[in-house]
């Protein structure tokens, strides 16, 4: 059954600057109308904080909404052979918190969000493949006895886009493994949302619903700063300029995306994602209410 749902994420700088603690903004994001909530820790760390577990569980309970899916940046390339296995040890250790919490899947990043561009080429995909499949397989076999699926977003600017995200997606072979589908992050590798959509929407576990305002390289708005996707304006691989947007106010089609979507077959949830430089309870709120009524516009 779909069910329409909030990131945390949204309102993650408040938690960040204490405006909110994390159990509030989860209760604010239940208030907003949310039927189902992602955890993304930024701003608490439920595995060196574990007493957030019960107040996150209480919470939940509570207000009568469910924790659906728990976001987790992570990076297993070019890295040593010692801090590949730390990085593999500090994300089963998020992957034993998720399961003692019960939350059904975990987004787990493969490439670092931060990383040179230049690094970014279909050459080095190509032959940093075999390491990204093989340590989604080890996590999908960790993550397998615990209850928990393991996903793959299209988040960045390596491991992301249609055809590359496609290729990671149907070379790992685990029944526990899907993708996390986000709607903006297409536009991070200049692929085109509307159309990578239709062509990812057959392997979509969960959906993050984002907007992007986009101007062309030669359009400079001014402002922007690399890899800063919250506060500023940045920059895709090939020099387009992005910033956040309140849903449906940017330059993404959301009402195709909702069309394809809609009449797809997925079941999942739907989550907001919002990542607008606007105040963020009311960016979160109003780009909710967005998500709703064009769904059941188109």
């Amino acid at each position: 059954m779909r069910r329409f749902g909030i990131s945390i994420y949204g309102v993650s700088r408040k938690i960040r600057t204490g405006e909110l603690s994390p159990v509030r903004a989860f209760e604010r994001i239940c208030e907003m109308g949310a039927e189902v909530v992602e955890l993304v820790p930024f701003g608490f760390n439920l595995v060196e904080t574990p007493e957030l577990k019960s107040e996150f569980k209480a919470a939940s309970a509570r207000m009568g909404v469910p924790i659906g899916n728990y976001s987790l940046n992570a990076n297993f390339l070019m890295l040593s052979d010692e801090a590949y296995a730390n990085e593999l040890l500090r994300v089963k250790k998020h992957i034993d918190m998720v399961s003692d919490m019960e939350i059904p899947t975990i987004r787990v990043d493969s490439a670092a969000f931060s990383r040179p561009m230049c690094e970014n080429t279909m050459e080095k995909f190509q032959s940093e493949l075999p390491i990204i499949v093989n340590t989604y397989e080890q996590i999908c076999d960790y993550a397998k006895p615990l209850g928990v699926t393991v996903l793959l977003e299209n988040h960045g600017f390596h491991a992301n886009g249609s055809e590359r995200v496609r290729q990671i997606l149907t070379s790992v072979k685990r029944d526990n493994w899907g993708h996390q589908l986000d709607v903006g992050n297409y536009t991070c590798v200049d692929d085109i949302p509307e159309i990578a959509v239709k062509k990812m929407i057959s392997f979509a576990k969960t959906i993050h619903m984002k907007d992007f305002y986009l101007r062309p390289p030669h359009r400079d708005p001014g402002g922007s700063e690399d890899f800063n996707c919250e506060d500023s304006w940045f920059r895709s691989v090939n020099g387009t300029f992005l910033r956040g947007s309140i849903l449906a106010q940017g330059d993404i089609d959301i009402w195709d995306v909702m069309r394809t979507i809609k009449t797809s077959s997925f079941d999942g949830d739907i989550y907001l994602e919002y990542e607008g430089m606007e105040e963020c309870e009311y960016g979160t709120h109003l780009s909710f209410a967005n998500m709703k009524r064009i769904y059941n516009e188109v």
